[in-house]
């Protein structure tokens, strides 16, 4: 168990310690934030990493277990007084406790992380004494640990797709992220400022020039909370492209950002790859970060995998690398399939839909649906499916569903709703649903996601729904290598109950 412990905590200083070393630019800015003097940043950064690899190493070699575990407890301690001091006094810095790897602002989630592992550290320097204690202190911090991050997990993180939106500029013309991607395939930075904001007032004029500056390498995009003539005048003043209008500040609130100016840095492929930045010093940082040759993050991350490779004491097994690591990659964007198309992009998501009559067309019915974005299956081709502005298609997947899901039969004669490729649009005052136009059919034997397996809402509900056998999403998904879970029939008082119903995949 202790030898256990040591491995861990060398892992976690071992890994830290070579992230600062990559990330010698941020880190004395990093220190500085915390309110020291900016002289003392690059000396202590060096004096930081030094400690950490020392500590890492010492937790390895048996003779010095106890030093290094006392090292990492006075390090921890250290970062813990840190945290607090800079809480109370109501900052927030970037944490780079990993370096430019997972930079993000320090909070409490931070201090019971670094309370977790002290309690660990506390354990191997006691060699093991009171284990009741510290397996205490550390399921206590643990437990605070998951809660906090629990409660910041709906906040767009970094590494993950970031959602759509739907925006006019100063000039009334409307701007997705689709096309702000469109018009230069390349970064885009978000930038967040409001009206009544002097921080945002002050950083637009060097917003301006960089926007002069590293057009042909970033595109900066400027979402501007407040009224509209407030942003025309600040466009026609400082000369900016790209401004948005966010009048009731949705964006904002849909990304989890509380302070303006903000930025978030998006790569081509809709990720978020850093840390949202939180004034003008971070977000000249993140601009700085987004012109970095690319080359650069992939050594760092691929030194920092040796290093946890050498310091871990678990290997990767052959089998694992050639089908998880590499399996990922060869994954085409489109794939023929079965006379349809498996598409990777973004589209609507219909099969749990209640949708009612359109009051111009009887063959018609309008549903609100869910944007997703992935692996989705209809007839047409991939570049018809590919979403326009606020236009995008219908198709079919299982993103929505999980081990709850139930695919509920309807067998009365019964209106429903046939949303397979069918045209949608996106809702400007949500941009995570849409409406789509399907198509009114009037059958018995149908399927659907929804109702929750309550059949008396066949006939009382029109459903997105469809019959037998349904396009062959499953089958498409499986000749890339992705294995896919239909939801379960709804219960009968059969045998058969938890058989999943045969060939059915639908829209």
């Amino acid at each position: 168990m202790v030898l256990a412990a040591r491995l861990v905590l060398a892992a976690v200083f071992g890994v830290a310690g070579i992230a600062k070393l990559m990330d010698r630019e941020g880190l004395p800015r990093a220190i500085a934030s915390f309110g020291l003097p900016a002289r003392t940043g690059k000396p202590l950064g060096y004096l930081l990493i030094s400690c950490e690899f020392v500590t890492a190493l010492a937790l390895i070699v048996n003779p010095w277990a106890r030093i290094g575990a006392l090292g990492a407890l006075g390090l921890l301690l250290t970062f813990c007084l840190a945290i607090v001091v800079s809480i109370a006094r109501g900052r927030t810095p970037n944490c780079h406790c990993f370096g430019g790897l997972r930079a993000t602002p320090v909070g409490w989630a931070t201090l019971a992380r670094n309370g977790l592992l002290a309690a660990t550290a506390g354990f191997v320097a006691t060699d093991g004494r009171a284990p009741w204690f510290f397996t205490g202190l550390g399921t206590i911090a643990a437990t605070c640990w998951v809660v906090l991050e629990l409660k910041r997990s709906g906040k767009v993180r970094p590494g993950m797709v970031t959602p759509g939106f739907s925006l006019p500029d100063a000039t009334g013309q409307v701007w997705t992220l689709e096309k702000l991607f469109a018009a230069a395939h390349q970064p885009l930075l978000l930038l967040f400022t409001d009206h009544a904001c002097g921080a945002c007032d002050a950083l637009l004029p060097q917003v301006a020039r960089w926007q002069q500056a590293h057009a042909e390498r970033l595109t900066i995009a400027i979402v501007n909370g407040g009224p509209s003539a407030d942003s025309v005048a600040l466009s026609r003043e400082h000369g900016l492209r790209n401004l948005l209008v966010d009048e009731d500040r949705m964006l904002l609130t849909t990304y989890g950002l509380t302070a303006t100016p903000s930025a978030m840095l998006i790569d081509t492929d809709r990720i978020l790859a850093a840390a949202p930045a939180a004034g003008a010093a971070e977000i000249a940082d993140l601009v700085t970060r987004a012109l970095q040759p690319r080359g650069r993050s992939t050594i760092a991350r691929r030194a920092l995998l040796f290093a946890s490779a050498t310091m871990v004491p678990t290997v990767i097994s052959t089998r694992a690398m050639a089908r998880g690591v590499t399996g990922a990659n060869w994954r085409p964007k489109q794939v023929k399939f079965a006379g349809g198309w498996l598409c990777k992009q973004r589209y609507a998501l219909c099969t749990k839909a209640a949708c009612k009559p359109s009051l111009s067309d009887p063959n018609v019915v309008i549903c609100r649906c869910v944007v997703e974005y992935g692996y989705s299956y209809g007839y047409k081709s991939c570049a018809k499916r590919a979403p326009v502005g606020r236009r995008l298609v219908s198709t079919f997947s299982t993103q929505n569903t999980n081990h709850h899901t139930r695919t509920m039969t309807c067998t009365p004669r019964a209106q429903w709703a046939n949303c397979l490729d069918v045209d949608c649009e996106i809702d400007p005052r949500n941009p995570t649903h849409a409406v789509c136009r399907c198509k009114s059919v009037e059958s018995g034997d149908f399927f659907t996601f929804g109702g929750n397996c309550d059949t008396s809402t066949c006939t009382s509900v029109i459903w997105s729904a469809a019959t037998p056998p349904g396009v062959p999403f499953q089958a498409a998904m499986e000749s890339i290598g992705l294995s896919v879970t239909l939801p379960k029939a709804c219960p009968t008082g059969t045998d058969d109950d938890d058989l999943p119903p045969s060939g059915l995949e639908f829209q």
